[in-house]
């Protein structure tokens, strides 16, 4: 696949990579969006595998398409300007508004006026965040594929309780000991190392980032993406409670396929042919309300 690999800035300065996927010659898009935001998940980045192809196929249809990196890609990297540890490990999850906002108007830019925002598991997450909390006019769609439950009471109450409250003793313990830069290893509720900071951030008893508790705020038609095997205690169930939370959506769907995995890697045409089906069926919608 041929693209444009871009760099661009967010408010605060820090540097985002990416690509930009042209739409295909002669194709038009279905439905009111005219270009889609890709964002990558936990530790990945914007040539991951899942995430670039859904941008490719997004780009065969007609769609402008980019891939970003958001300032939580990779599990650690060094900013050249600053010399300051990043990547997922070091997150805190609401500064990646400022990332999609720059992914965002980097589509303006192009001639775009009504953009989607689809994620990928954290990504996800930081897509529905977005949209809850940012008032953007040129948003007209989002869509979570394999979306994460950022919910301490929700991990508290499951059978891997246990080894969450552990998690949040040692991430408390070293943020009293001044340590909260320090790096632990967890396998809760994902396989990953996080600073004591992110981890709290992302995981602790606040529950800043539980899209549940979101969903009411996004005004936007939402598409919930997800596989049938996605049944870990972080992913179990979450895009029916998140369409049902939905309520000031003017149209909240979700679709399971049969045997797909998290993000669904294990089936990216499907899950590009959902993506699609449902992004042509706004038009439809649109037609029907003219009507």
């Amino acid at each position: 696949m041929l693209v444009d690999l871009i760099r661009i800035s967010a408010a605060d300065g820090m540097e985002l990579d990416g690509a930009y996927f042209a739409p295909a010659g002669g194709a038009m898009p279905p439905g009111p969006v005219d270009a889609v935001l890709c964002v990558h998940g936990s530790g990945r980045n914007f040539y991951t595998a899942a995430t670039a192809q859904m941008a490719d196929d997004l780009r065969r249809l007609g769609y402008g398409a980019l891939t970003l990196n958001t300032r939580g890609h990779d599990t650690v990297w060094v900013d050249r300007q600053t010399g300051v540890a990043e990547g997922n490990a070091y997150e805190i999850l609401d500064n990646s508004r400022q990332d999609l906002r720059a992914g965002i108007d980097y589509l303006e830019r192009q001639g775009y006026r009504r953009i989607g925002i689809l994620g990928q598991s954290m990504g996800a997450v930081k897509v529905a965040y977005y949209a809850a909390m940012e008032d953007d006019p040129r948003l007209a769609a989002v869509l979570p594929v394999s979306p994460v439950r950022l919910s301490c009471s929700y991990y508290m109450e499951s059978p891997d309780a246990a080894e969450f409250r552990a998690n949040l003793d040692t991430a408390d313990r070293m943020e009293a000991e001044g340590r909260a830069l320090d790096l632990f290893s967890v396998d809760f509720p994902i396989k990953e190392m996080f600073s004591a900071a992110s981890y709290l951030d992302k995981h602790g008893p606040l529950e800043r980032y539980n899209i549940i508790n979101h969903a009411p705020r996004i005004r936007v038609p939402l598409f919930v993406l997800a596989g049938s095997e996605e049944t870990h205690t972080r992913l179990k169930d979450v895009p029916q409670d998140m369409v049902t939370a939905a309520v000031n959506s003017p149209r909240a769907e979700y679709r399971i396929l049969e045997g797909g995995n998290h993000s669904l890697t294990n089936m990216m045409p499907a899950a590009s042919a959902a993506v699609s089906e449902w992004l042509a069926a706004l038009q439809q919608q649109s037609i029907a309300a003219a009507d």
